[in-house]
């Protein structure tokens, strides 16, 4: 991992680790921390979200935040679209890793079970209880002003 190392996250365990790596994240969107940096901060979560090489992460990271400017999240000054982006980065790894020919088919299952645990969480953390069963995400409610419920 760049910014972590193993024994943090023993000790905050997988969920604590994920949220506040995912807070991480929308926070360094929000005040402009560059694409360097929010690259090692995608790929960490990543990584331990998935349980995955940090090869694999970065390979994801390159497909989903590097070579996809489109999303423009970055720019995005608007909490809720921000917060629906980072859930696209995380929809869209489950497609990527079905077509990553690096993984061998006997970890593949493994991998998109833990990309559904992950995404249904980060759900929970940006939209709400509710959020992390549904994979659809439109306009949903609770998606204010940051990236951990309040209520």
């Amino acid at each position: 991992m760049y910014d972590h190392d193993v024994d943090e996250v023993g000790r905050l365990g997988w969920e604590e680790f994920i949220t506040r790596q995912w807070e991480s994240i929308f926070v360094g969107y929000r005040s402009a921390v560059g694409l360097r940096r929010t690259c090692r901060r995608w790929s960490d979560l990543l990584q331990v979200g998935l349980g995955c090489s940090q090869y694999i992460a970065d390979l994801l990271v390159r497909a989903e935040i590097v070579q996809r400017a489109d999303r423009d999240l970055e720019g995005t000054r608007d909490a809720g679209r921000l917060l629906t982006g980072m859930d696209q980065v995380l929809a869209d790894v489950r497609i990527d890793l079905i077509e990553m020919g690096e993984i061998p088919p006997e970890q593949l299952d493994d991998l998109l079970r833990q990309q559904a645990r992950l995404r249904a969480l980060a759900r929970r953390l940006a939209f709400g209880l509710d959020a992390g069963a549904s994979p659809e995400v439109e306009n949903e409610p609770g998606a204010g002003n940051s990236a951990r419920p309040t209520g």
